[in-house]
């Protein structure tokens, strides 16, 4: 498809409250958004670290090894190479390429990940961003030398010199204290009449579309790259023709694509206003013509913003909904009322509704059956009823269902065919069938649908198309 700009609530449902038909709702409330600060040399996500350096990059400080600057929290560090990145790891001193690596141990240069360095002991450091092609043999860095601040692309790891010094006295280091940003989601899926449309976050940090029309053709069996790289999660909602669809960058950054299956045209991706930043996990819903998208922060907590696609836009500003300790997201709108649904941080599954006619959210309160170590959720619905997935501890699929105009949740969950090991999870509903698509432990793309007119499950069968995420 061409490039083409386009224009652009927990509730776990207690039977009791089911059964009424009310929502116990509370007052929304609004926090502005904000990233997450590690200690000093205490432990820091591979994210905050590119937030860091980012930070100074926007600043466009100049070069001087005598001279100094201030991070965001008012610390100064050197404003030279080793500097900068004693900096963005966030040290308690300003070291130098000779006593980086006390810091660090060296890994292989093939096991890069964002916020590792290339140090040359005598002469220079580079701040690692991230792959940009699957293979690794092309990379995005950060870089203070003899200018400000700045970010390359595309450069081969096999060049003569690295910022004019020569590729062989580079040793790839890990800082000591750097952990892994939690997984998001990196699979979606919408659909139009139809027709299934599966984003996935490929292994480039790209994303890839792939479509399956279930009342005709079949899965295309091809996955189309949808120019983007340094993805980390993934969502996508769908509007008439328009599947609107959102994503993480590497630092967690916000951003949203339309594709167009009317005129079979793609947006380009643009930033979803209000300055989000360091996010770990996204879900969007839609009522009406509205948009409504949640993120989980760096501090953990669960944010709002809403984007009205026929009116007045985005809302500019992302509001905090009391929580703490979220690690993932799911959500599906049915009527004014959006229902998301989060993982907490021992894994167990909690709700939270949002009703867009009174403008109230719920509590959040814990889906009843007891679920502890899930590390992914899905949901979707038929009729007024939520078809909630999770990815067990074992790593198998789980579901259980809440009828929210009649019996509540069923208070257990089902494994689904226990044979497939899974991770990210996302799910749609269409004429009482419920197609769930999940990204295995081998990285492949897979498929299972709960037919709810007939009671069965299906078995799990790959996409066509040999992705691997």
């Amino acid at each position: 498809m061409s490039s083409k700009v386009s224009k652009l609530v927990r509730i776990a449902l207690a039977a009791s409250i089911a059964a009424s038909g009310a929502i116990a709702t509370t007052a929304l409330t609004a926090t502005t958004a904000q990233a997450a600060t590690s200690s000093v040399d205490g432990k820091i996500t591979r994210g905050e670290i590119i937030t860091r350096a980012q930070f100074w990059m926007n600043k466009s400080i100049p070069y001087t090894q005598g001279g100094s600057y201030a991070d965001s929290s008012g610390r100064s560090y050197r404003t030279d190479c080793s500097g900068y990145v004693s900096m963005a790891w966030h040290l308690g001193t300003s070291a130098n390429t000779q006593s980086l690596p006390g810091y660090s141990y060296e890994i292989s240069r093939a096991d890069l990940k964002p916020g590792d360095i290339l140090n040359s002991y005598y002469d220079h450091v580079i701040l690692f961003d991230h792959w940009d092609d699957a293979a690794h043999t092309k990379f995005s860095y950060y870089s203070f030398g003899s200018t400000p601040v700045k970010h390359v692309t595309g450069v081969s790891i096999n060049a003569a010199t690295f910022d004019s010094h020569p590729n062989g006295d580079y040793k790839a280091l890990r800082y000591k204290n750097v952990v892994d940003d939690p997984t998001g989601n990196r699979v979606a899926v919408s659909m139009t009449g139809g027709v299934a449309h599966v984003g996935i976050v490929g292994s480039d940090g790209a994303m890839y579309n792939s479509d399956g029309d279930y009342a005709g053709s079949g899965w295309s069996g091809r996955w189309d790259r949808i120019e983007s790289s340094g993805l980390r999660a993934v969502t996508s909602v769908s509007s008439g023709s328009v599947v609107h669809v959102f994503a993480l960058g590497a630092n967690g950054q916000v951003f949203g694509k339309d594709a167009d299956y009317a005129s079979g045209r793609w947006s380009d991706w643009a930033e979803v206003p209000g300055g989000a930043a360091g996010a770990t996990a996204l879900t969007a819903s839609m009522t009406g013509s509205t948009v409504h998208l949640e993120i989980v922060g760096a501090d953990g907590a669960m944010y709002n913003t809403d984007g009205d696609y026929a009116g007045s836009g985005w809302s500019g500003r992302w509001d905090r909904l009391g929580s703490s300790g979220l690690k993932a997201l799911s959500s599906v709108s049915s009527g004014s009322v959006v229902h998301v649904f989060a993982l907490g941080a021992n894994g167990q599954v909690f709700g939270k509704d949002a009703d867009y006619a009174s403008g109230r959210w719920s509590d959040w309160a814990e889906v009843p059956g007891g679920a502890a170590g899930a590390t992914a959720v899905a949901a979707s619905m038929t009729g007024s009823t939520v078809h909630l997935g999770i990815v067990g501890s074992d790593g198998s699929l789980y579901n259980t269902d809440g009828d929210y105009a009649g019996v509540g949740w069923s208070g257990t969950w089902s494994q689904i065919r226990g044979e497939r090991k899974v991770t990210s999870l996302a799910s749609t509903s269409a004429g009482g069938v419920v197609h769930t698509f999940a990204i295995g432990t081998d990285n492949r793309v897979y498929g299972i649908d709960g037919d709810y007119n007939t009671g069965r499950w299906s078995t799990w069968s790959e996409l066509p198309g040999g992705a691997s995420a």
